[in-house]
This record gives C-alpha cells, sequence and structure tokens, in this order.
C-alpha cells in the first residue's frame, strides 16, 4: 500500500495485545466489568473506599477509586429493561458494554500509564464482545496511524470468566478492525483519497484475501459499460472515476449473492452548483458511505461467512472545471433512462444509480446501498440515526433488528408514492432533484428506479462524529452500519433464508 495511506492494519489490536504480563513498571489501571445479575466479589468491594460502597451496592454503572498500587475502575452492567418505550433505540446487552466500556477505556487511555487490565465477570457472550469492541474503538485515533504507524504505548491484558472467551475476542477483533476501517478512509485527507487512489487502496487491502476477487473499471471502462451518470459526475476532477467491485465466494454455487453498493465521492464541492464554504468543509466524508461497505467487506474477507456477496463501490470527486456537468443538462443512465440534471449538488444519487443498476442485473439475493445522501435526512432524524427505505418489508424488519442488537440504529422512512411525481421531467424520462421538503423521500425514489425490482434497501446515512463522544476521541469518520451489516450477515450466513 502507499506509504500514503499510512497503515490501516494497526486498527485492531486485540489481535496481539490481548494475552500476557502487562508489566509492573509505571502506573496500572485495572478495569473490572461485572456482567447483569452479577454481584461484586466481596474481596474487590471491600477493597472500596467506604464512601463508595454504597456506590457500588447500589449498581452504579461507573465507580472507580485507588487502592494505593493501581487504579480501579468498576464497571457494572445494568438489567436491560423489559417494553422500554425507547423501542429500536433501547441499549442491548452489546450496546451497553460497548459503550460503557469504550466511554470508560478511552479517558483512561488519555492519561499517562504503562498498563491495562481488563477483566469480564459475567455469563453473557454478547456483553464481552461488545466490551471488546468498545474498547478496540476507543482505542482508534487518526493521527495514531496515520501517515506513520506507531507503536501502543502501552500493555493491555484482557481475561474473562467464559470459557470460549479467545473465539470471541478473535470475533470482536475483526468487528472492531471493520467498523475502524470504515472510520479511517472517511479520516483520510481528500488531497490523498481521490478517486484512482481510493480504488487502488481497495485493490491492495483485499487483493490477497480468500475468496474475493477485485475488479476495477476507469473512465474508459465506464464510458464502453454505458456507466452515463458516474461518468459526468466525475469527469471534471483531475482524477477519473473509478468503479471497484470486490466479489467473494463462499458460498454455494447456486446460492444468489447479498449485493452492496456505496457512495464514493471523495470530496463534493457541489459542481456547478456549487456549495457554500460551510457546506463545503466536511465534504471529504460524502465517501462514508463506500467506507461503510467497505467495512463491510473487509468483515466478510477476514471472517470467511459461507455466503455469496458483491461489494460495488461508485467512487468519483464532483469538482468544477471546465468539463463539469450543468444543471438542464440531459445524461443517459445504464439502464436507458434519460435524467434531467436539476441540480449539480445531487450527484451521489446519480452514481448510486448506475451502480445499483449494475448490481442488479444479475439479481442478486438482494441489494443494500449505503450513502451520505441528503442533508433532509439529518434535518429529520438528526445525525446519528441513519433513514432507512426499503421495498421490502421483511428486508427491513430483518435490518431493523440487527440495527438495535448492535447498537447501529436506525429509522425507517416512507417511500410515498405520490412523491414519485415531484420527479417528472419535460425533456427527459425523470429530473435528478426536486425543490422542496421531502428531499431524503425523493432521493429514494428517484434510486428505486435503478433497483430492477430486487429486494432493496437504502441507507441515508452522516457517516461522522461532530465531537468526541462515547468511544469515539475526536470528531471524525463514525463507522455508521457496519456493524448492523455484519451482524445482518451473520444471521442470514445461519438462516439461509431469502427475503
Amino acid at each position: 500500500m502507499s506509504e500514503n495511506f499510512g497503515s490501516y492494519d494497526q486498527l485492531s489490536w486485540l489481535k496481539s495485545k490481548t494475552q500476557g504480563s502487562t508489566g509492573k513498571q509505571g502506573p496500572h489501571v485495572k478495569v473490572i466489568v461485572i456482567g447483569r445479575e452479577q454481584k461484586v466479589p466481596s474481596s474487590l468491594s471491600q477493597s472500596a473506599p467506604s464512601h463508595l460502597k454504597e456506590k457500588i451496592k447500589s449498581k452504579s454503572s461507573v465507580v472507580s477509586w485507588n487502592d494505593n498500587k493501581n487504579d480501579i475502575w468498576l464497571l457494572q452492567m445494568k438489567t436491560v429493561e423489559a417494553n422500554s418505550h425507547y423501542g429500536l433505540f433501547a441499549a442491548s446487552p452489546y450496546t451497553m458494554a460497548r459503550d460503557l466500556v469504550g466511554t470508560c477505556f478511552r479517558q483512561i487511555i488519555s492519561t499517562p500509564l504503562k498498563s491495562v487490565s481488563v477483566e469480564y465477570i459475567g455469563e453473557s457472550e454478547e456483553e464481552f464482545v461488545g466490551l471488546c469492541v468498545g474498547m478496540e474503538m476507543a482505542r482508534y485515533h487518526f493521527k495514531k496511524v496515520w501517515p506513520q504507524k506507531k507503536e501502543n504505548p502501552f500493555k493491555v491484558s484482557l481475561k474473562s470468566s467464559i470459557k470460549n472467551d479467545k473465539t470471541l475476542i478473535e470475533k470482536a477483533s475483526k468487528l472492531g478492525e471493520a467498523v475502524n476501517f470504515a472510520r479511517y478512509l472517511v479520516d483520510l485527507p481528500p488531497n490523498v483519497l481521490q478517486p484512482k487512489n481510493y480504488a487502488d487502496l481497495l485493490k491492495n487491502v483485499f487483493r490477497n484475501k480468500a475468496k474475493t476477487k477485485v475488479t476495477t473499471w476507469n473512465m474508459q471502462r465506464l464510458k464502453k459499460e454505458k456507466m452515463g451518470l458516474h461518468v459526468a459526475v466525475g469527469q471534471a476532477a483531475s482524477q477519473e472515476p473509478h468503479l471497484v467491485h470486490i466479489q467473494y465466494r463462499n458460498g454455494g454455487k447456486s446460492q444468489k449473492p447479498y449485493a452492496f453498493v456505496g457512495k464514493g465521492i471523495t470530496f463534493d464541492a457541489g459542481g456547478l452548483d456549487i456549495k457554500p464554504s460551510q457546506g463545503m468543509r466536511l465534504m471529504k466524508k460524502d465517501m462514508g458511505g463506500s467506507a461503510s461497505v467497505a467495512g463491510t467487506a473487509l468483515w466478510v474477507a477476514n471472517a470467511q461467512p459461507k455466503i455469496n456477496c458483491d461489494f460495488y463501490f461508485a467512487i468519483a470527486e464532483n469538482a468544477v472545471g471546465t468539463e463539469s456537468f450543468r444543471p438542464s443538462d440531459v445524461i443517459t443512465a445504464r439502464n436507458g433512462l434519460s435524467v434531467e440534471i436539476h441540480n449539480t449538488d445531487a450527484e451521489g444519487r446519480l452514481v448510486m444509480a448506475d451502480a445499483l443498476t449494475l448490481a442488479t442485473e444479475k439479481k442478486p439475493q438482494l441489494v443494500i446501498d449505503i450513502a451520505t445522501l441528503t442533508g433532509a435526512i439529518k434535518h429529520g432524524l438528526g445525525g446519528n440515526t441513519p433513514g432507512l427505505f426499503s421495498n421490502s418489508d421483511n428486508l427491513a424488519e430483518s435490518l431493523l433488528k440487527t440495527g438495535q442488537k448492535r447498537g447501529d440504529v436506525f429509522w425507517r422512512m416512507p417511500l410515498v408514492p405520490e412523491e414519485k411525481l415531484r420527479l417528472r421531467s419535460d425533456v427527459a424520462d425523470l429530473v435528478n432533484a426536486t425543490n422542496g421538503y421531502g428531499g431524503a423521500i425523493t432521493a429514494a425514489l428517484f434510486l428505486e428506479h435503478f433497483v430492477n425490482g430486487v429486494p432493496w434497501a437504502h441507507f441515508d446515512i452522516y457517516a461522522w462524529v461532530d465531537s468526541a463522544t462515547g468511544v469515539y476521541g475526536a470528531s471524525g469518520g463514525s463507522g455508521q452500519i457496519v456493524q448492523a451489516m455484519t451482524l445482518f450477515l451473520e444471521e442470514q450466513e445461519k438462516n439461509q433464508i431469502e427475503l
């Protein structure tokens, strides 16, 4: 991999830094995590100062003290409430453990120390995997892995009362690495992660993964394949647009693949309908949907589930130049539909449209697209909650359940039939955008024209955290949707039921 990309392979320290001695020199922190329905060991509660004993008895989430040798952090999992009025947004055991341990771990590692030991006392595999992923996510900080790889400044040990904890640690390592890879891609500067560079990075990361095959299309191939919308968006940039296809085959030959499509706009200036400076500031994250697809693909390549998958990355930069496409241009899509350009800043749906057509031509089992598509969804649901649109109730229900289990929650939005009328054009089959309210809905309805009747889900995401919070040590890529998608594929492998 090019040195400019740094070293993504340091995104999981659970691989090699979870066993053995934590060292005897310097400050040491002990983190003891008590599972639900578990009691705090009497020896531990007796070592706490008298003024903290009541807090421990009341199962306060976080209690910390110093025993003259070490800093002790006692974390107690709360019982998950049944019939919570928060519904999908109620914390699962995995989510509660991830967020509590991850938040505390982030605070702990920000202090000068030599070693940390983490012990889980409990019986829940979901809690244990969650706390491990929380530690992985808390450890990630972009400046520690780019542009130079740096060694971890302290040692970590991890143990539990679960018999198969090594297997679960490995599982959490693969999941945490997948989430952090998505975050890392979003965090890369846009002068580094330009379209060709992005395609090369994906090719280099996946080229030696078992059961995977990587294909890239450059501008010449995109034109030959009649990807007219994709070409139009990327033709003004200094690096030409690319499409990357990662094929994974580990299921039966007759098994239809699960298809994923990611929006990979490496920087969005808005085109000729240029964004104001404030709106352009974070537009390196406009490839966040493709980053989530990449994280999901990395998990698949590492975990090797017995399924078939196709991952498509629609990569381009929406720049301003002499070759920029214009408002009022009429462009022919891969599926033959003509599209009148209403707004060049509605470019993501254009590259996604051609990629969705390509992905669904061979009739996969289903197709899921992930994109930082509209600001409208953020106005409606906030930055932490993606919108889900789907033409399949069964698929939507399955996705909503996995999102809740993994604390990667989203909300189903309607595909309102009457809103399709707003996409009518007097000179083409449809326009790419409309004025007025409901922008996330009309964007999803535009994409629906390109899914060929295949069961389809569309995620409109933010892909970013605005400040340090929870398991996140700084503003940056969030890895949104990756945890939900990986669990969805895990469950599909187990059930093998077509949706």
